[in-house]
């Protein structure tokens, strides 16, 4: 009798792992935005330390970015139903698939282990990490609701990306001038990719009562907004003295192009040309990053 219930009781584990692996795969996949934010700390990371990186330091301070980045969007789906329904949103929260108590525990765990690899570095990605967790929770928690109001929405997620750029210089206790200009670039071009999002998902949050960019300001203007935006990151690059013009130039025609992409999506603002551009501008936000590598080389 003891060996059938062992086997049942294997067999349960066993069962109870393959979900838990399958709820993490789904979420690695539908949320691939993610990696921007581990990237960009490990961009960071290199500018830092002027190429010389840490193999060690390097992946901790990227699985580790990148785990809590995973572990906030997850948690954000759970307070975030109603409206990705509205926007037919898949995912498998949305569409009732999930065991909500075992997603929270895989969001715990992904928060604990990204928390433990930075604590591993030192006390400033300690400190940052902890900035991040808590801004993870006010944006999505109930109490807070940081993610349904203007302009706290974009605020947080844009402070997500500077921070996610800073931690790079704090792992190696060299915040210099090219990792603050990083931080700053990378604040301000959350400022497109957020609303963008925004954008995508105008009809079902309006529908779900939200307060974000495009319906406080509007579609055109919130568009005006995004498209000024690369000519302040331009403006940055121009006048900064420690940047390259190899950077320079890459920021320029990157950002140029960004530009005209916009222009488009509001002369031509549809669902579909929304989603197949937030890819590209995606790439773009990296391009930026990597020019101030190349930049400040």
């Amino acid at each position: 009798m003891e060996n059938i219930w062992n086997s049942y009781t294997k067999k349960q584990e066993k069962s109870t792992i393959i979900e838990y692996a399958g709820y993490l795969l789904h979420y690695v996949k539908k949320r691939n935005q993610v990696y921007i934010f581990a990237l960009t700390s490990l961009l960071s990371l290199a500018i830092a330390s002027n190429g010389n990186i840490e193999p060690s330091i390097a992946l901790r301070l990227l699985f580790g970015t990148y785990t809590i980045s995973l572990a906030t969007y997850i948690y954000n789906d759970l307070y975030d139903v109603r409206a990705d329904r509205l926007n037919k949103v898949n995912r498998l929260v949305v569409n009732g698939y999930a065991d909500v108590t075992k997603l929270i525990r895989l969001i715990a765990s992904l928060f604990i282990v990204g928390l433990l690899l930075l604590v591993s570095i030192n006390i400033y990605t300690v400190v940052i990490s902890c900035i991040c967790s808590f801004l993870a929770i006010a944006y999505s928690h109930r109490r807070f609701n940081l993610k349904d109001k203007f302009p706290h929405k974009t605020i947080i997620n844009a402070l997500g990306a500077s921070l996610a750029a800073l931690i790079g210089g704090f792992a190696v206790e060299n915040v210099s001038i090219s990792v603050l200009i990083l931080s700053v670039v990378s604040f301000l071009f959350l400022f497109i990719l957020a609303p963008l999002g925004d954008l995508q998902d105008y009809k079902g949050d309006m529908l779900a009562g939200k307060r974000t960019m495009p319906i406080v300001l509007g579609v055109n203007n919130t568009l005006n907004v995004m498209m000024l935006i690369p000519i302040g990151i331009i403006c940055i690059f121009i006048f900064s003295k420690s940047i390259s013009m190899l950077g320079t130039l890459i920021v320029l025609s990157t950002n140029s192009l960004v530009v005209l992409l916009l222009y488009y999506i509001k002369r031509h603002y549809s669902i579909d040309i929304i989603k197949r551009s937030r890819h590209v501008l995606r790439l773009a936000y990296i391009v930026n990053q990597l020019s101030m590598l190349v930049g400040s080389s």
